[in-house]
């Protein structure tokens, strides 16, 4: 038997200690008016017009909810099932710095940025500037008319006669990548870079932030995240990053919890659908790619696979000549070729912290030189000439941070990329 509420305690008592209820229940309406019928209906009708009234300011002082069953059983659902939704935000990356803008930032690497653009970025760009003048730009318009000019009424039109000409070919555009490869190579660096190419908006997710302690959370998690990416793609084109795949999509013979295959039903279900989205890109990242379930492989989905591989010398070289001279670091005499023959099987992480950490050191010698202003009476001017960055200083770093690639099992991908 449930138990007794607390606003019904109280309604029943008031009910009760009412004197129009006294009435009715000792029959006194009949003792005070035993002449007449009428007036004694007409008694009972008065009282309960009175019970009715001091009913419903007992409802309102109590804020009884209309349907108090229903509202507890909805509160308990809610209570239940009740998570946070997953935020979709959608980064636009600034165009401030031409040095730092598109592929002309990532180090080396040309054969793989020569693939992308031949491949994937020129095709991405040509299709999405004709959907968007299909979408209700005056541009596709083959005639004249008000506001439009008749060089923008030419250009339209050269616009369709060349893309009608593409269709014709029925090639392919990629819209599945994955970037596979040790961990520190650059796969989000240059899934960024790509997306600048494409001057789309970017939407970026680890997989593993998918997971919930909360029974079927997970696969809503999944719907609400590509519900609000499909979303986003249709005012703009949005590349979709899905870094870390493999701790969603692991192969079957990983799998410990009997909820993966709702969860994988679920993410391909979703995935699936995003082939009807015109202005969607899924690029997805991983490091272990040996740990991928095969249905994502399939045709249709990721299409594409590309190796991120270590940098080589000559990207190596392009590396630290970036984060030190194009940075505008203070250095002298650096010998760019030693330097990138020192760091074999260094990553891309690897460089980048090393130059971080020789700008950090050297720079510290300013709060030495700020700490003695005040007691400089003379005020002639400081010597700053030894606060620069030297080779001595560069190669004392290397030796001093190992490859990150020294933990990591390189056949890994030697292996996977045979088999693909």
């Amino acid at each position: 038997m449930s138990t007794p509420q607390p606003w019904f305690d109280a309604f029943f008592n008031a009910v009760t200690s009412s004197p129009e209820f006294a009435k009715i229940a000792n029959g006194d309406l009949k003792k005070e008016s035993l002449a007449s019928l009428e007036e004694a209906m007409i008694t009972a009708e008065n009282a309960l017009k009175e019970t009715n009234s001091h009913l419903q300011k007992t409802f309102s002082e109590l804020q009884v909810p209309k349907n108090p069953i229903d509202t507890m059983t909805q509160s308990s659902s809610q209570k239940k099932d009740e998570t946070p939704s997953l935020p979709i935000e959608v980064k636009h990356f600034k165009k401030d710095n031409p040095l730092v803008w598109w592929f002309a930032w990532i180090a080396g690497m040309d054969d793989l940025k020569k693939e992308l653009t031949e491949s994937f970025v020129r095709p991405l760009q040509f299709a999405f500037r004709m959907r968007a003048i299909e979408k209700g730009s005056p541009e596709k318009l083959e005639v004249d008319k008000e506001g439009l000019s008749t060089d923008e009424t030419k250009k339209s039109k050269l616009y369709q006669d060349l893309f009608a000409l593409y269709e014709k070919f029925k090639v392919s555009i990629p819209t599945g990548l994955l970037f596979y490869g040790p961990p520190g190579t650059g796969k989000t660096y240059i899934t960024k870079k790509l997306t600048e190419e494409l001057w789309a908006g970017f939407i970026s997710k680890n997989m593993g932030e998918f997971g919930s302690s909360y029974q079927h959370q997970t696969t809503k998690n999944i719907k609400e995240f590509f519900d609000g990416a499909k979303l986003a793609a249709k005012d703009e084109p949005i590349v979709l990053f899905l870094d870390e795949i493999d701790s969603l999509v692991s192969s079957r013979t990983t799998w410990s919890d009997a909820h993966k295959a709702e969860e994988l039903s679920q993410f391909l279900q979703e995935f699936n659908a995003l082939s009807e989205v015109q202005n969607l890109i899924v690029i997805a990242a991983t490091n272990r790619p040996d740990h991928l379930d095969s249905a994502i492989l399939r045709s249709g989905r990721l299409d594409k696979k590309i190796y991120i591989w270590p940098p080589d010398f000559t990207a190596r070289r392009a590396l630290f000549e970036m984060y030190i001279s194009k940075l505008g670091r203070p250095s002298k005499d650096i010998d760019y070729d030693l330097l990138a023959t020192k760091t074999e099987w260094y990553v891309s992480a690897d460089i980048e912290t090393i130059c971080d950490e020789v700008a950090r050191d050297v720079s510290q010698r300013i709060f030495d030189l700020f700490e003695t202003v005040d007691t400089n009476s003379s005020n002639e001017n400081l010597d700053t000439t030894s606060i620069i960055i030297t080779m001595d200083i560069l190669l004392k770093a290397i030796n001093d941070t190992p490859s990150s690639l020294l933990a990591v099992d390189m056949s890994i991908y030697e292996e996977w990329d045979k088999k693909i």
